[in-house]
């Protein structure tokens, strides 16, 4: 254990701040813990995290919204701070055999993380990435609202008494939603910047992968920078697929295990339509699983982990994308 960093665990809610921190030993050399809670307010926040030591590293779990000021509140102050996946704090709370579940109890726990894993520090993505990933999410979120709209006024058209008041209400809407998608699609052309641009065109290189799907594979993961291996890739984007064995019994089908960004998965699943008719490879892989019994559910999940290892290494290698590359002649045909 690293003795010079101190760790202290947060447990987040949505007005409450529960912090622990180990203050030392007592006389059966067991471990005794600080605690107390802070209000999830900037002002208290900054408060708090300002007089905390140079050496100290705080640990809480990713939260949505809610965890945004801490960790917005950490980087702005220069402290070094580790933000955990949910499935990462309930995995070592099960090794650890723990049996209370309590604020309290959830930050010692998230502390001790700290000091036996001593994981690495977040980053927060700057500003202008940041940005564009929510407006991101906004428009894709648009989308599936406008969609909703369309869908009911499908259904009330063959409904002969159709109130005209809830017609006219659900066309106002999807025109305030066409409006505001038109506005998003439009400022996201113009926001996107130079080296992020040039990485998206760079994907869109490979067959399948288009302008919509190019964009937000390249905000979402900042253009790859930070990935080693399309493999991290798929696994952050939520591609990749969960195995449940042990022994010779247990042996479930595996499943995505859709950690990573829906809206982005929304749209390399529509890349993957395409690229099963025009990619070559996508094409006979999707065939290939198909022959071997899968469900075109799951050979659609195969072509759109393809596209990302294609992508992965056009951008890194900056190469040109050669269709059909790898596979036997007889198959180019």
């Amino acid at each position: 254990m690293n003795q010079q960093t101190h760790y202290y665990g947060v447990d987040v809610s949505k007005d409450t701040l529960h912090i622990s921190h180990q203050t030392g030993l007592d006389d059966q050399g067991q471990p005794q813990w600080a605690y107390h809670k802070v209000p999830n307010e900037l002002a208290h926040l900054q408060n708090w995290a300002t007089p905390l030591p140079p050496n100290c590293q705080v640990i809480f779990e990713h939260t949505g919204t809610y965890s945004a000021r801490l960790a917005w509140v950490l980087a702005l102050l220069d402290k070094a701070f580790s933000i955990l996946t949910p499935a990462q704090s309930k995995g070592f709370s099960t090794s650890l055999k723990s049996i209370s579940k309590t604020d309290r109890s959830d930050a010692i726990l998230l502390a001790r993380y700290g000091q036996i894993f001593q994981p690495q520090p977040s980053q927060l993505a700057d500003e202008s990435l940041h940005q564009l990933r929510q407006q991101h999410k906004h428009l894709n979120d648009l989308r599936i609202s406008h969609q909703a709209v369309a869908n009911q006024l499908h259904a009330l058209s063959f409904d002969p008494r159709a109130s005209t008041k809830v017609k006219t209400s659900l066309l106002v809407l999807q025109q305030s939603y066409l409006t505001k998608i038109a506005l998003f699609e439009e400022e996201l052309d113009q926001m996107s910047q130079h080296e992020l641009q040039t990485i998206s065109e760079r994907m869109q290189r490979v067959k399948g992968i288009g302008p919509a799907s190019a964009q937000a594979l390249c905000t979402a993961t900042n253009g790859l920078a930070g990935f080693e291996s399309a493999k991290a890739v798929a696994k952050f984007v939520g591609l990749a697929p969960t195995q449940v064995q042990s022994g010779s019994s247990v042996r479930r089908r595996g499943r995505m295990a859709r950690t990573g960004l829906g809206y982005v998965r929304g749209l390399l699943y529509m890349a993957a339509r395409s690229a099963r008719k025009y990619n070559l490879a996508c094409q006979a892989l999707y065939d290939r699983l198909r022959a071997k019994g899968k469900c075109h559910r799951v050979a659609m999940v195969g072509v759109m982990n393809k596209l990302v290892h294609q992508v992965f290494v056009v951008v890194k290698n900056n190469v040109e994308f050669i269709n059909g590359f790898g596979l036997p002649k007889q198959n180019l045909a």
